[in-house]
């Protein structure tokens, strides 16, 4: 039969198994929203600089 202090030992033992994977899912979490965010900003760029030489290269001709 289990004693208390047993037990004990067994909660805090999954009281820090829960607390690391809580902590690895932020971490997850957190590599997530940096690869949306550069994902992101490289399509900004990409798109503005597209835009930019489709302007520059599709200039009507004066005559």
């Amino acid at each position: 039969m289990e004693s208390g202090a047993d037990k004990k030992e067994e909660n805090w033992t999954t009281d820090n198994e829960l607390d690391k994977k809580i902590e690895e899912l932020k971490e997850d979490r957190e590599r997530e929203k940096e690869d949306k965010l550069e994902k992101l900003i490289i399509q900004i760029i990409v798109s503005s600089t597209l835009k930019e030489y489709y302007e520059k290269s599709h200039k009507i001709p004066k005559v």
